[in-house]
């Protein structure tokens, strides 16, 4: 018997021997805190490659409304009301001071009159007056979702054509 109270004849008292004596070599590393350093640095890493996936989004610019299937239209609005300083609430419940527009628009096929608002915060250097011209993308499938995408002062006409555009 060696002094493990391992018999030798089944070799373990070697075994073990020799783990302790590679260990010493490596400097008194084990296998263990290499694993927890391996771990630890892919974890940074990983934190690392969603932090740039997060702030490529971000950089490119991607609008949440956009539709990426190609249903969306724009056409031509008037701003019919202009409502605030409202105290009120925002989609996701926080409460804000916001003024509202409300804007009248026709879909390209003659359907509506159809009605979009857009809460913009009171300090905003965006400015809508009654009567103003506005650009409105919405969702040609129903139900309607549209949304202020810009204002205009060159489109001749509101609404669907007057004459079906040459082709």
């Amino acid at each position: 018997m060696e002094s493990g109270g391992v018999p030798s004849v089944y070799g373990k008292g070697r075994a073990r021997q020799f783990r302790q004596t590679t260990a010493s070599l490596a400097g008194g590393a084990s296998g263990v805190s290499a694993m927890l350093t391996i771990v630890v640095l892919g974890g940074f890493g990983l934190v690392l490659v969603v932090a740039a996936f997060i702030v490529t989004e971000v950089l490119a610019g991607l609008r949440r409304d956009e539709l990426p299937t190609g249903t969306e239209e724009k056409t031509a609005g008037r701003v019919i009301r202009v409502r605030g300083p409202v105290r009120g609430q925002l989609a996701n419940g926080a409460p804000a001071v916001y003024t509202e527009v409300i804007v009248e628009y026709y879909t390209r096929r003659g359907e509506g009159p159809y009605e979009v608002a857009r809460k913009f915060p009171v300090g905003s250097r965006i400015t809508y007056a009654k009567g103003d011209r506005v650009i409105v993308a919405y969702d040609v499938r129903n139900p309607r979702r549209a949304r202020l995408a810009g204002r205009v002062s060159h489109w001749p006409t509101m609404g669907p054509y007057s004459a079906a555009p040459a082709a």
